[in-house]
């Protein structure tokens, strides 16, 4: 009997050894395609030292792959919950050719490996400043030197408003090129606060309007003092009003296609047209009469096409008002800060109530309106401070403080020397 009972014990040993000498169930491996996404504004680039972390949640175990430039990224990854982080290099030429070298940066948060094959996105974005690019020289110093958006009266006391224009003026002592140079008006009023979501304030001006000077880099060269006129209208106004000017020589004018036949533009075929790049109305672009919104002059970084698709900005708000309030929302586009050279806040004296642009491109407001509906606001512009002169050149006021820096309701001229 007791024979019985070892051999018992010897067989479900051997049963037991056996079964611990199996391999564990092996977890299933899953290929996981990777597509890196350059950072926006770059339309090219090769990555270099390029590693690839991905993590996974529940267990910390790492897998490490390096990126050879060109070649498909793959990573064998076991299923489960993953957090993914790319560091490297990335060399790539800007707008005009140049080659920069910056690094770059990608993190996804939350990837779920199931038991099919997928590919996944990995967005980039810069983690240094850019080197200086040698281009800026040939743009920073541009400043709008007079905005106009009040427009004239007529002799019968009706408002004229074919002859609104922005003047641009190169502040520095060398040549500056106006090629890409970029005119933006504000989506948000500067009369009117409100919390809109999410607030991107900080990095992005959010715009209503947007025209470009057309120039390939070099096409457009304006000399030390020397100022650029832009004007709805290319045309002689004191034609239909005598309280107007004849701005029949501008430099550029915008104009629009309007969808509505009641609503149409006139083309000075003599004067360049800017590139309309984005507006919010389906007819005519006209500045705000009472100078209730912001201006920004900038320098596209990147394709039109690129940017109709990557700087879309809708938003929310919350409304409130005599007769109710109500949930909104909107859309329009963003204008990164670092692509601003100069802004300028606008309001009638007596309405502003908050900044629509960063502090650090304006801290102050300027206005042609001292009250809302000001009957005396035609004819008066914005113009900038001179604060100095080099020989005959006039350098004018340029603090990032429009309170400071602008003559508000100066008596409006196109033709002004300074």
């Amino acid at each position: 009997m007791k024979s019985i009972k070892v051999l018992m014990m010897l067989t479900l040993a051997l049963i037991f050894a056996a079964c611990s000498s199996e391999e564990p169930n092996t977890p299933e491996q899953v290929t996981v395609g990777v597509q890196l996404v350059l950072p926006k504004g770059i339309d090219n680039g090769q990555f270099s030292d390029l590693t690839i972390t991905f993590t996974e949640v529940n267990t910390g175990k790492q897998t490490k792959i390096s990126v050879e430039n060109g070649k498909p990224v793959t990573a064998l990854l076991t299923v489960g919950q993953y957090r993914a982080e790319a560091t490297g290099k990335l060399t790539y030429k800007n707008a005009r050719g140049l080659e920069k070298h910056i690094n770059v940066k990608a993190v996804l948060e939350s990837l779920t490996v199931t038991g099919q094959t997928r590919d996944v996105n990995l967005q980039f974005f810069s983690t240094t400043e850019p080197e200086p690019d040698p281009a800026d020289y040939d743009y920073k110093g541009f400043v709008l030197a007079e905005i106009f958006c009040a427009g004239t009266s007529t002799p019968q006391g009706r408002l004229y408003n074919a002859d609104t224009y922005f003047v641009i003026y190169n502040n520095t002592d060398h040549v500056l090129y106006a090629d890409s140079l970029v005119i933006a008006e504000s989506d948000f009023l500067t009369v009117s606060k409100q919390n809109y979501t999410p607030d991107i304030m900080a990095t992005d001006m959010a715009v209503a309007a947007l025209y470009m000077i057309p120039g390939s880099g070099h096409d457009v060269p304006v000399q030390p003092g020397g100022k650029l006129l832009i004007v709805n209208n290319a045309l002689d106004h004191t034609k239909a009003n005598p309280n107007s000017w004849d701005e029949s020589t501008a430099n550029y004018e915008w104009y629009d296609e309007s969808t509505n036949p009641n609503f149409s533009d006139v083309d000075n075929e003599n004067v360049p047209n800017l590139v309309k790049i984005y507006c919010y109305t389906k007819t005519i672009w006209s500045l705000h009469t009472q100078g209730f919104k912001s201006y920004a002059l900038g320098r596209m970084h990147t394709s039109i096409k690129k940017y109709l698709t990557d700087y879309v900005y809708n938003y929310n708000y919350h409304i409130v008002a005599p007769g109710g309030e109500a949930d909104m929302t909107g859309k329009s586009y963003k204008l990164p800060n670092n692509w601003i050279l100069d802004a300028v806040n606008m309001s009638a004296k007596t309405k502003f109530q908050w900044s629509v642009v960063a502090p650090n491109l304006d801290a102050g407001f300027t206005y042609s309106s001292e009250i809302e509906r000001d009957g005396n606001r035609f004819k008066k512009s914005v113009r900038r401070k001179v604060v100095s002169r080099d020989g005959s050149r006039a350098i004018l006021m340029d603090t990032n403080n429009s309170t400071d820096d602008f003559e508000p309701q100066a008596g409006a001229n196109p033709f002004h020397q300074f």
